[in-house]
């Protein structure tokens, strides 16, 4: 296939470059300027003319600018040499190619701010005028590092080839042999395969994530507010499965675990996992997306491949009915049900729309064999969940009080009958603004008077936005959704199938 000629486009993307200088007064090391002329000869010469062969044109002219180095090439789109540096203390200038004053730069907003609403909403984000922390990266240019007492020259391309995006890496630096860049490589994949107080996450590619590890820390089985016999048994089928391979081996079936959790948004999904990956000491592998460079049969490949890799391991899939297509179906149940052993996987799913799933995946006990219906909580319920925030509020010195309640446990009994309909992420919504409007007004001076009816006031508000939210989200009534559940998938005494 012909490509187009690119070679008078090369200098109107330098001049564009030039607008990516940092700072005037960094001056470039004798090393970064050679590097940057070397660069410059490079994408000149690759992409000039025709190729029928990108990564091979980039290495021969990698070649031609480095007669006497050795050099390696790597084109895995997942070979995370930056964060490897990173870890290794390696300064940000560094890996985006600073010291050479015109690189192809690309800025994103960093992983923090992008993460902070990932995994159902761990991190909670403060309302904030700041702008959003960005990160800069390095596109396609060259930097310099020092590892293990050897100089390396690192180069980086990306581009596309018949609409897939690729990637190309080279190692260039000096020695008798390729020893010292492959001691490297080995180290960046032995350090990309191990986790430390990390959660592998899945989107486009894994990336280890420390911020969604810290915010599972916060969970706590005792938070969790559900039936006793629900939650003893969601307790027992996780934290037992990993204690049962020789079990699982004496009866002659495979040691896999799927559990599938149904509910409505802000009944407690998200807080159960939370609670399950703090209990288990396995690694945990949550996956955002199942589209992957290569498309979504690749991603879900390589997700259940690592899976396996990581076993014995929880994964995660959230929002199961939205990760799924018709196209990927097939595929999907392959790898969950096949051939291929899953041996030590415990697979932990999640859906607010449980009638968007095919009976195939939701009836099959060897798919995911137990299903937990997470309801509207019931006024027992709201009562146990407002009591037990009613507890956090004294401990934070926040007293409420009224003259129309003769205790406490009379005003959550009247606050539980007056949210029927709420989840717990209203009832959790209601508490948190009560506490917020108490600040604002203690900044003004403004003596607190009657705070139960001052609660009731934000009930009234929030009371809103839930009847607004029910009917404009289309869903069936709770209730109706659970019965057409519990027929349909033949649930058994909160969440245990019939077998």
């Amino acid at each position: 296939m012909a490509y187009p000629n690119l070679k008078g486009l090369w200098p109107f993307v330098r001049s564009l470059l030039v607008l990516l200088l940092l700072s005037p007064a960094t001056a470039p090391s004798p090393h970064s300027e050679a590097a940057f002329n070397w660069m410059d000869a490079v994408l000149d010469d690759a992409y000039a003319g025709r190729s029928v062969n990108t990564d091979y044109r980039l290495f021969e002219s990698v070649k031609k600018h480095h007669p006497n180095d050795q050099i390696l090439f790597l084109d895995d789109p997942y070979f995370d040499l930056s964060g490897f540096l990173t870890s290794k203390n390696v300064a940000e200038d560094v890996l985006i190619g600073a010291q050479v004053p015109k690189q192809h730069i690309m800025l994103t907003r960093s992983d923090k701010a992008r993460n902070s609403r990932d995994f159902g909403h761990f991190h909670h984000e403060e309302e904030t005028h700041q702008p959003p922390a960005l990160e800069k990266s390095l596109r396609n240019g060259v930097f310099e590092v020092d590892y293990a007492s050897t100089h390396f020259n690192i180069y980086q391309f990306h581009w596309t080839d018949f609409h897939a995006p690729m990637r190309a890496i080279y190692l260039v630096f000096d020695g008798e042999d390729l020893k010292a860049g492959t001691q490297l490589v080995q180290d960046v994949y032995h350090w990309m395969e191990n986790l430390k107080d990390e959660i592998w996450v899945f989107d486009q590619g894994w990336r280890k994530d420390k911020d969604m590890y810290e915010a599972v820390q916060s969970a706590d089985w005792k938070g969790i507010v559900l039936e006793a016999d629900m939650l003893h048994n969601l307790r027992r089928d996780t934290s037992v499965f990993f204690d049962s391979e020789d079990a699982y081996k004496s009866l002659n079936v495979a040691w896999k675990r799927g559990i599938l959790l149904i509910g409505s948004p802000g009944n407690g999904k998200t807080e159960a996992i939370k609670a399950i990956i703090k209990g288990a000491s396995v690694p945990c592998l949550y996956v955002k997306s199942f589209k992957s460079p290569m498309g979504p049969e690749f991603g879900i490949r390589t997700i259940f491949k690592k899976a396996r890799q990581s076993a014995p391991c929880i994964l995660v899939l959230e929002d199961l009915d939205s990760l799924l297509e018709p196209m990927t179906r097939s595929f999907f149940l392959n790898e969950l049900d096949g051939l291929e052993s899953n041996h030590g996987i415990l697979t932990v799913a999640t859906t607010n729309h449980p009638e968007k799933i095919d009976q195939a995946i939701l009836n099959r006990p060897s798919r995911f064999d137990t299903k937990y219906v997470f309801n509207l909580p019931s006024p027992h319920l709201r009562k146990k969940y407002i009591d037990m925030w009613l507890l956090k509020l004294e401990s934070l010195g926040i007293v409420v009080n009224g003259d129309q309640y003769a205790s406490m446990e009379e005003f959550g009994q009247e606050l539980a009958l007056q949210t029927e309909g709420w989840s717990f992420a209203y009832l959790k919504e209601l508490f948190v603004s009560f506490q917020l409007s108490r600040a604002a007004l203690q900044s003004t001076g403004v003596v607190a008077g009657d705070t139960t009816q001052e609660i009731f006031q934000h009930v009234e508000t929030l009371g809103k936005q839930v009847v607004m939210g029910a009917s404009s989200s289309g869903d069936e009534p709770d209730a109706a959704l659970s019965d057409a559940l519990l027929q349909t998938m033949r649930v058994v005494h909160m969440g245990r199938m019939a077998h």
